[in-house]
């Protein structure tokens, strides 16, 4: 597959969902869909069940309106919009994550909504530092563990869950190693290419797109650190699947450079040292964490400072889908941490939503002329 053949497969994925669930229904895999990148992955995949992210695709919300609020997140009234449009009707399970109220919230009605649906909530605790909360956890995975093998109806394997975190982890480095290429290369790797490779690994059997993503890195260079002459923009925030954030970038000079959201690095951040329950628990503590968790006051904004170092970035774009309260809480002390360091920011609100915006256009324009 040719480099341009690869930034099309990625790109497709990407934005087609439902065909990759349909092309795996018919092999006869056995499908269910996460809502949440806390949930335990390779435990899932090691169950012999392929987990699927979904990302709230619906841009015309109308159903969904008679179970959720108007100023609930465009992500989740997007996601109840797409189950009752029965747009994963082929899942044989949701599995979610404890993070903020709205998604707890929507579990409660998810299961009340959907009663013949296998739905399981991974109680994952807040704080992801200290003992208490790692015990806790530890718990809370080997409720998982039962419910799974209740729900496959049989135990999972030990080597079954090795197999599972070597391809994982694979994925993980190679999404690392086209970063560093994009940034060394932005010429000849699009920013949204960045987008498009996470997102169809959530999308596709990591063994699937490993393949693909290792022979496109291998024919780039990615020493000598981010390229020259291009201002570099990094984003920040929760889950995205616009893509003008990153072909405006491109387009009038700049690039993303990195990130430190849902549907970026935060997805792939970290690696599981050993094949057990432990060390998985482990990689989903030490990662970088959401807003939804805390290690305390101020990691995730020197958490940010040191991703703006590392990548030489020019500017922050915080992207914040709208009434998503626990980055609006970060946000200020966030921006006040950048200020303090000359780092320039800018702010913006966006839905859940691929339609392209003329304001994310224009607001996007006028930042980077001021870098």
């Amino acid at each position: 597959m040719s480099k341009i053949d690869f930034q099309e497969f990625v790109a497709d994925a990407a934005r087609n969902p439902l065909a990759q669930i349909a092309k795996y229904k018919e092999k006869n895999r056995r499908m269910v869909g996460f809502l949440c990148s806390y949930v335990p992955e390779e435990l899932v995949y090691a169950a012999g069940l392929l987990p699927l992210r979904l990302l709230g695709r619906a841009t015309q919300i109308s159903l969904a309106d008679k179970y959720l609020q108007s100023y609930c997140c465009s992500q989740v009234r997007a996601f109840m919009e797409d189950f009752l449009q029965s747009d994963y009707k082929d899942l044989e399970g949701v599995l979610f994550a404890q993070t903020c109220d709205t998604m707890q919230s929507f579990y409660d009605i998810f299961k009340k909504n959907f009663p013949d649906q296998f739905a399981f909530n991974f109680n994952f605790p807040c704080k992801v530092s200290g003992e208490v909360p790692f015990k806790y956890a530890k718990a809370e995975l080997a409720r998982a563990r039962g419910e799974l093998e209740k729900f496959i109806g049989k135990p999972i394997d030990k080597q079954d869950l090795n197999n599972a975190v070597r391809v994982y982890n694979r994925n993980r480095d190679l999404l690392d190693r086209l970063y560093l290429a994009h940034a060394a290369n932005p010429d000849k790797i699009p920013s949204v290419t960045l987008l498009h490779a996470v997102m169809a690994s959530m999308f596709m059997d990591k063994k699937d797109i490993n393949k693909l993503l290792e022979a496109y890195v291998n024919e780039f260079n990615a020493n000598g650190g981010p390229a020259a002459g291009r201002k570099k923009l990094m984003l920040v925030g929760s889950v995205n699947v616009n893509e003008d954030v990153y072909n405006v970038a491109d387009e009038y000079g700049a690039m993303i450079v990195d990130d430190d959201i849902c549907t970026g690095r935060r997805y792939f951040d970290g690696k599981v040292e050993a094949p057990n329950d432990e060390a998985l628990l482990r990689r989903y503590f030490d990662r970088a964490h959401c807003p939804a968790k805390h290690r305390d006051l101020t990691s995730r904004g020197r958490y940010l400072l040191d991703l703006a170092k590392k990548s030489q970035a020019d500017g922050v774009i915080f992207l914040y889908l709208k009434f998503c309260d626990p980055h609006a809480f970060d946000y200020p002390y966030m921006k006040d941490m950048l200020d303090k360091q000359g780092l320039r920011s800018m702010h913006m609100e966006i839905e859940q939503s691929n339609a392209p915006s003329g304001q994310v256009r224009t607001k996007m324009q006028a930042f980077i002329e001021t870098l």
